[in-house]
């Protein structure tokens, strides 16, 4: 089983990082997908897409049974935001084949995002940053993706549509390291409220996540 890990994000919460290395039938296997999952699963006609699906399913599997939780499945509300069914937990989830990651807490609400960093960052980053954190980032590949997965992780955590990442989604400057701290806001115009992430870089991937 390719779990590559389950750390501490703080008291309570947990994120956990899977690489999928296995094929549809072994997946399948390891999570003991019913038949309405599996015909859920049919719909897709990526088979990569079919395989993050099922990964990204046992990996919160795996952290909700770190938790002490009886997994019992999981949904997505009218937004999109992935829930555990008959639980309060709080969870997040994200894919970027062959990797997934997710994040759980018993109450608070949660965000993460993991992402490989490639040119195509350069292209969109006036899409998702303002001008300010242009000049900070500038076309440094590695800050681009933290600060693309920071705000992908805000925008997790917020939950509702309608943002815009230029003018909602917010990064403050810092210092780029293996791994560090950042704060990032969520700023509507009935909603503020700033928040600590986390920040990765992988060998293959950055991820983020709050803490």
């Amino acid at each position: 089983m390719p779990l590559l890990k389950i750390e501490s994000a703080r008291e309570r919460r947990f994120v956990a990082t899977w690489k999928i290395t296995e094929n549809y039938s072994e997946l399948v296997d390891q999570l003991a997908a019913d038949r309405e999952n599996l015909e859920m699963i049919s719909r897709y006609k990526s088979e990569q897409k079919k395989l993050e699906w099922l990964a990204g399913r046992l990996t919160i599997q795996q952290l909700a049974e770190h938790s002490q939780l009886t997994y019992q499945g999981m949904s997505k509300n009218e937004n999109g935001k992935p829930y555990l069914n008959k639980s309060k937990a709080e969870i997040s989830l994200t894919h970027s084949y062959p990797y997934v990651a997710a994040i759980l807490d018993p109450v608070e609400d949660v965000g993460i995002d993991l992402e490989q960093p490639t040119p195509k960052l350069l292209k969109i980053a006036h899409k998702f940053l303002n001008d300010e954190e242009r000049r900070f980032a500038q076309d440094d590949l590695d800050k681009l993706c933290v600060c693309w997965c920071a705000k992908e992780s805000l925008y997790k955590i917020y939950s509702k549509k309608g943002l815009v990442f230029r003018e909602n989604l917010l990064i403050r400057p810092f210092e780029l390291k293996a791994t560090g701290t950042i704060s990032g806001s969520i700023i509507t115009h009935d909603f503020e409220k700033s928040y600590n992430l986390r920040y990765k870089l992988e060998r293959d991937f950055v991820v983020t996540y709050n803490i």
